[in-house]
């Protein structure tokens, strides 16, 4: 049996942390998707740093799995409740303001776990279409704020940054699909916006192409790699690769742990007749507070298998 151990350590940098979509306090609703942006390039830039974050799809997927979708702004100390209740150690809210080419930026660093402490207060503005400047400013105060040393930004032009970011945030797999390929056209290197074609092409039914895309990316290094390993892990054990499942599994856990990574792991353990084994990668799964439908119904599953081996 192999369970890797869930970070629970007291610093700020290994604590999981939660960039909620700061509010929009000023500007025109054609700019309301910076906030979103915002919150996703620096979980990127986190990510990159080797910080563990609750990634956006994540806050997402709690918020409409809860009923909170609807909505539109939460006050402070609901963001902290909903910090709370997803495991995240710290937390990074607050507001931005555009006023005619320039966006403002005001965010609060908040420790969550205990008693609430800020760590830190951003502030930062910049001309909007530098928003990936914008991110690199915000983000080295937020590493420092969490006692990191700041990473390099990634090279990546403004022009594909900005398409990566708006597929990232785009409900719509078409409109997905058009961003992360307008952003390889800009940056074929753009390993990011790769893997996340390709798993819109898997959520599409476009498997061939996506396992083209993410098989180029298996020895790569680059910020949502753990994700990239995690679908390949997930498509090879639907082709029935066993071996090669197990090995891809432990990859993505290796680059960054994830409430995915674990239920990936206990499915692949059901199917090898391990249920103890599965079992015990879901309660692990479970200290991520995210993913509870998941967990609940492969539980019951694994439950109904028969007796525990």
């Amino acid at each position: 049996m192999m369970v890797l151990a869930f970070l629970v350590a007291a610093p700020s940098w290994a604590q999981r942390v939660l960039v909620m979509p700061p509010d929009q306090s000023q500007g025109s609703p054609s700019t309301g998707w910076i906030g979103t942006g915002l919150a996703v390039a620096l979980d990127e830039a986190l990510t990159q740093g080797g910080v563990p974050t609750v990634p956006f799809e994540d806050l997402r997927s709690y918020c409409e799995q809860a009923g909170l979708v609807e909505s539109p702004t939460f006050t402070l100390a609901a963001q902290v409740g909903l910090a709370r209740q997803i495991g995240a150690g710290v937390l990074v809210a607050g507001s931005y303001e555009v006023s005619g080419e320039t966006v403002g930026v005001h965010l609060q660093v908040l420790s969550v776990a205990g008693d609430l402490n800020r760590l830190s207060t951003l502030e930062a503005s910049q001309n909007l279409q530098e928003l990936l400047a914008l991110t690199g400013t915000l983000s080295a105060d937020l590493f420092k704020a969490l006692g990191r040393a700041a990473v390099p930004q990634l090279a990546v032009s403004p022009q594909a940054f900005e398409s990566y970011i708006r597929g990232r945030i785009a409900t719509d797999s078409t409109l997905q699909e058009v961003y992360f390929r307008k952003a390889l056209e800009i940056q074929p290197d753009y390993h990011d916006a790769a893997c996340y074609l390709a798993l819109t092409l898997r959520a599409t039914g476009r498997i061939t192409e996506c396992t083209t895309i993410l098989d180029g990316l298996e020895k790569k290094a680059y910020s949502k790699a753990y994700l990239g390993l995690l679908t390949l892990a997930e498509i090879r054990m639907d082709q029935g690769r066993l071996a090669d499942a197990y090995r891809l599994f432990l990859a993505s856990l290796k680059a960054a742990e994830s409430a995915e990574g674990h239920i990936g792991l206990a499915r692949w353990y059901l199917r090898q007749k391990k249920t103890k084994d599965a079992l015990t990668e879901l309660v692990v799964a479970e200290r991520f507070g995210t993913h509870q439908a998941d967990i609940d119904a492969l539980r019951q599953t694994i439950q109904g298998a028969g007796t525990l081996k």
